[in-house]
């Protein structure tokens, strides 16, 4: 069977097809390599940057708090420490040592959690602003460590009454 046989309208057909096909058309199709291509690692890479950027001054946030969660509690044990040695010596504690603190060489011993919570407070120089009075009290002022996370987040106060207090002194100054 011959093309003019067909008719005209195949031969359109035909021609059509053949213009659209080229070489490369033709030819069997290879495996494309699996993997990614340069700009989808770069876009990828981008969007962990821009999430990175959101998510780690928030993470610090949270590590600040757990911080002063942490130096709260130890104000609050240093409270109740103090209250006890109130009712066997009638007077406060002037130091660390005196309320269980200290080691055998006269220094002040503290546990895990405390020599962590060291690195961003100033445990070791804790003021216990203690007043003989009458009547006796005294303010516990924790030092967050200039430099450390916790500078932003200001020191933190405690007095014998329950006054509980963040950047003490200061006009900032707001209750915890």
């Amino acid at each position: 069977m011959q093309l003019t046989d067909i008719g005209g309208k195949a031969l359109r057909h035909l021609q059509f097809f053949t213009a659209l096909s080229t070489p490369d058309e033709c030819q069997p199709r290879r495996e494309s390599s699996s993997g990614f291509t340069l700009v989808e690692l770069i876009i990828v890479v981008a969007i962990f940057g821009i999430l990175a950027s959101v998510a780690y001054p928030s993470y610090l946030g949270h590590v600040r708090e757990g911080n002063r969660a942490k130096a709260q509690s130890f104000l609050m044990d240093l409270a109740q420490r103090q209250q006890g040695y109130l009712l066997v010596h009638r007077e406060y504690a002037e130091s660390l040592q005196q309320l269980g603190f200290g080691d055998d060489t006269g220094g002040v011993l503290l546990g895990a959690e405390l020599k962590g919570l060291s690195r961003v407070y100033e445990i070791t120089d804790l003021e216990m602003g203690v007043t003989r009075g009458p009547p006796p009290r005294f303010a516990l002022k924790l030092l967050a460590r200039p430099g450390s996370a916790q500078e932003i987040d200001g020191d933190l106060c405690l007095s014998n009454t329950g006054a509980r207090w963040r950047h003490c002194g200061s006009p900032e100054e707001i209750p915890w």
